[in-house]
């Protein structure tokens, strides 16, 4: 049977207590970076490169989608921004999921919790996202619009 995999990405560590920054300006630390770079390296040892990225429009969601598009040998400019990703909500996100191109198997999300965190718990996963971690999702099934119907596994890769 064919599968759907997705990886749900939650940014990195960003600057806090920045108040002369906007929210979606902040960047990522150092830390952020960092951890950022193990994770995409660990998830490329398992998993191959995404046929498709999506991100936040935030500096620290999109920093952190093109760090894993650099260490997953995926072209930057391929990587796309989608502001749905940006606080409005996981029903938002899953509408745009069921509504993927059937021709993209592997598909890459980066942006921020709560959201996120309520996206994977959609499937199962009972977790909540820390920064610079990714669960991954496999569908089995092969097409988008299928995936609440699905049989679904996961697994989680953090910093740690």
């Amino acid at each position: 049977m064919k599968t759907k995999v997705l990886h749900v990405v939650r940014h990195g560590k960003a600057l806090q207590d920045a108040y002369d920054i906007q929210d979606n300006d902040r960047p990522l630390t150092v830390k952020g970076v960092l951890n950022n770079i193990a994770v995409a390296k660990k998830l490329f040892e398992q998993y191959p490169t995404p046929d498709l990225i999506l991100s936040s429009y935030a500096a620290r969601a999109l920093h952190t989608a093109h760090i894993f598009a650099r260490e997953m040998g995926y072209q930057h400019e391929n990587v796309r921004v989608n502001e749905d990703f940006y606080f409005r909500g996981d029903n938002e996100i899953l509408t745009i999921l069921q509504n993927l191109n059937d021709n993209f198997n592997n598909v890459m999300i980066v942006g921020h919790n709560p959201d996120f965190t309520f996206v994977i718990n959609r499937f199962g996963a009972r977790i909540s996202l820390s920064t610079s971690s990714v669960v991954t999702i496999t569908f089995e099934t092969d097409k988008w619009k299928e995936i609440f119907n699905s049989k679904s596994f996961y697994t989680y890769l953090t910093k740690e």
